[in-house]
């Protein structure tokens, strides 16, 4: 049977003498690479990736060697060494992006002994095939637990999976199977279904054989891992997978909350990092939001305040009125007044009591306005519906050419059959311009051109309803 390859295997062969070089410690300069390829051979260039906007590294880099012979011989010796305390990982240069973005024999490899490193997991699985990247997880140079293994081949990704999978390994059963990318697992997994469960409050002397045999009362169980630190430590806290989800879930049941030892264990579904993200940021959304709706009905906005009033003269005028929190008037950097405070009461009765008798009231020479304080946000949004309930009318007729009001943020609102119609605007008097002279004959006419608004009077809905006393005023005014 012919082995199923890559549809980039071609370039994998022709690549050439290029090297990707990654994992790198941010403190890892060109110089500090050169050095370490230099007892290779000879490098043809070499280009340390760094950010645009900062010139920090990226942390990963590329190697151009001048044979395919010097690049393998550089992959097989540098390959996982340390550089400034951190491993390197060298692979084969790969420009076209299908086996990064797919996934293409990618291996996902978790319950890793702590002592299993990249370089010794790589060679346990290089026996199936060529391997085009290893890693096992890392953080703050400690192991995660788990790690990745991508092969130049399915088959040959298929072969590993199928011999390693539920093998020991440093005194742990190795989970092996297909890695799938964050995205799919998130859409093919509903969120109530889980197998993975996250136990904490462990006491320090429980095993991972002892938590196993503690879990296995409820259903199979298909791996434990109890989390150590650097000194072989327990941290107290652990992961239990179970074959089936409605084991795991019947665990939760059964086991949070149950007394072991002198502790009490908290047992619940395991959870990713954005998954914990979002719900402690939905916990802290709904607890500002009633801490919010708490202040708003105690706290008052106080303006119009005299320069000369400070905290303690505000609360001493409000503390009439009931218990006060806290008192804040608002100051410019240079601390004189910004003539506006806040006033917190204990309760919303007291706060409701002191609106009700200081709202335009007088002090020291100022009519106060008091009101509840709200957020800039509940600010906009009233003013937005104000101000779409109150658009404005024009009084002027249909056919006249006028601004439009959307330009004018200060408007009124007037009548559109007010019961004293209008005089005719902008000009008052219908005979204006009729004196300029035989010199100028069309003057007039010019001016009422110039002019879109104007209009003969008679010609305007008003001109008919024009009394007497509004032409009475137009000839005063001629």
């Amino acid at each position: 049977m012919t082995a199923a390859v890559a549809p980039w295997k071609q370039q994998v062969l022709q690549r050439g003498a290029s090297l990707y070089v990654g994992d790198l410690d941010p403190e890892v300069t060109e110089t500090d690479l050169r050095a370490a390829f230099y007892h290779v051979g000879p490098i043809s260039s070499l280009r340390l990736c760094r950010c645009r906007l900062t010139g920090k590294s990226l942390c990963y880099a590329y190697v151009n060697l001048y044979s395919h012979a010097q690049a393998s011989k550089a992959l097989g010796l540098l390959n996982h060494t340390n550089l400034k305390g951190k491993p390197m990982r060298i692979m084969w240069c790969q420009r076209d992006p299908f086996a990064r973005k797919t996934g293409f024999a990618n291996l996902f490899v978790k319950n890793i002994d702590f002592s299993i490193s990249s370089s010794c997991l790589e060679s346990i699985f290089s026996k199936y095939g060529t391997i085009l990247s290893c890693k096992v997880a890392g953080e703050n140079g400690w192991s995660k637990g788990f790690g990745f293994v991508q092969f130049e081949s399915q088959d040959s990704a298929l072969a590993a999976q199928t011999a390693l999978h539920d093998t020991m390994l440093g005194g742990k059963k190795l989970h092996v199977c297909k890695f799938v990318k964050k995205t799919e697992r998130t859409a093919a997994a509903p969120c109530e279904v889980f197998t993975n469960l996250y136990v904490k409050n462990l006491d320090e002397t429980i095993t991972e054989d002892g938590l196993k045999d503690m879990f296995s009362v409820v259903g199979d169980v298909s791996s434990v891992a109890i989390m150590m630190d650097h000194e072989g430590k327990s941290k107290h806290f652990g992961f239990v997978n179970f074959k089936s989800p409605d084991d795991a879930k019947r665990a939760v049941d059964v086991m949070n909350g149950s007394v072991v030892g002198s502790k009490t264990l908290f047992v619940g579904k395991a959870q990713r990092k954005s998954e914990r993200t979002m719900i402690l940021k939905q916990e802290y959304k709904d607890l500002h939001n009633r801490s919010t709706e708490k202040l708003r009905a105690l706290n008052l906005y106080v303006k119009n305040l005299n320069v000369d009033i400070d905290d303690k003269k505000l609360k001493e005028v409000f503390s009439a009125y009931g218990k006060i929190l806290s008192v804040k008037v608002i100051c410019h950097n240079d601390g004189t007044s910004k003539q506006f405070g806040f006033v917190c009461f204990a309760s919303p009765q007291e706060a409701n009591k002191a609106l009700v008798a200081l709202n335009g009231a007088l002090l020291e020479g100022k009519i106060l306005h008091v009101a509840k304080a709200q957020c800039k946000k509940d600010r906009h949004q009233e003013w937005h519906k104000f101000s779409g309930q109150n658009q404005p009318q024009s009084f002027y007729p249909s056919n006249c050419n006028t601004v439009s009001s959307a330009l004018h943020p200060l408007h009124f609102n007037f009548d559109r059959s007010p019961h004293l119609p209008f005089l005719h605007h902008p000009m008052f008097c219908q005979h204006f311009g009729a004196h300029f002279g035989v010199q100028h004959p069309f003057m007039a006419q010019n001016y009422k051109q110039k002019f879109s608004t104007y209009m003969p009077v008679a010609e305007t809905p008003l001109g008919s309803t024009l009394n007497t006393r509004d032409k009475s005023y137009q000839q005063h005014v001629c």
